[in-house]
């Protein structure tokens, strides 16, 4: 099965209550364009990222809310932000990295900051097509000049998942991809 690949910038998910500090109460964040999976969008809203001597300005919003704040950011990122944020699954967010996120309106700090290992979205027949389970960790080849086999890839299955592999930019410069390419399952 061709897998297809979705490539992700540094961008920071807000829970409800610092949605409210950074933008102000009853704030809505509004949509700029919906992304890979159903129900997640970017959002037009964009916020400073400060580590201890570093920040990186303009860093989308994805929403909707979550319940807690995250801040995904690349490996090269925590040389400018001056910090050592962990390698994690979205949504794990146990021992994450100190982090100030600024609005104009407002700040929050918080341990937030955690660079998102690549994952794989499916379905649960997709999964079992292909011989997977939700937090199993598989191999995905990517072909080209500069193909690759990538290791350490979490599976995530869930029924309102879309089919595809996540990675961040870093990840796609390093292989030479580009939105639109396919990864294959190696077993």
């Amino acid at each position: 099965m061709r897998i297809p690949l979705w490539i992700s910038n540094r961008h920071v998910h807000l829970s409800s209550s610092d949605l409210e500090k950074l933008f102000g109460p009853w704030y809505k964040l509004e949509l700029l364009k919906a992304i890979s999976q159903p129900g997640q969008f970017a959002c037009k809203e964009t916020v400073t990222l400060a580590g201890e001597k570093g920040k990186i300005e303009k860093v989308r919003i994805v929403g909707p809310t979550r319940k807690t704040t995250q801040a995904e950011i690349m490996i090269g990122d925590n040389f400018s932000l001056w910090i050592n944020a962990p390698i994690k699954v979205s949504g794990d967010v146990d021992n994450l990295e100190y982090i100030k996120i600024i609005w104009p309106v407002g700040e929050v700090y918080g341990p937030f900051a955690m660079v998102s290992q690549r994952h794989l979205h499916c379905t649960v027949k997709e999964a079992q097509e292909m011989g997977i389970k939700n937090g199993d960790v598989i191999q995905l080849h990517v072909w080209g000049a500069r193909g690759l086999t990538f290791e350490n890839v979490a599976v995530r299955v869930k029924d309102d998942y879309a089919l595809d592999f996540h990675i961040d930019i870093e990840e796609a410069n390093a292989a030479g991809l580009k939105p639109g390419d396919r990864a294959e399952l190696i077993k």
